[in-house]
């Protein structure tokens, strides 16, 4: 299967701490973009800081839950007020080609 990369524009801030490790896991509002399909374990992940083609990283999906909104981190919850459950996407370094 040649699966096109999940393509995750990112703040500075949040790209940062990935990028240093600090962060392995990518909360989004849950739905059509956001779901159990789109976002499959296994699936490779291109992060960009920004749309720009200067600052990206490659990731593997590692890990896909989906939270209740009260129980996604507060971070998560002030970024999307509105959604009923948030998609906890985990990150794993991508694999060597």
């Amino acid at each position: 299967m040649n699966e096109k990369a999940l393509f995750i524009p990112l703040r500075a801030e949040w790209f940062g701490k990935i990028e240093s490790g600090e962060k392995n896991t990518e909360y989004r509002a849950y739905g059509p973009r956001w779901n159990e399909k789109s976002c499959r374990v296994g699936r490779a992940v291109t992060l960009s800081r920004g749309y720009g083609k200067a600052h990206r990283l490659s990731r593997t999906i590692s890990s896909f839950v989906v939270l209740d909104w009260a129980d996604a981190p507060p971070e998560a919850r002030r970024i999307y007020p509105d959604a009923a459950f948030i998609a906890a996407i985990g990150l794993n370094e991508a694999e060597p080609k």
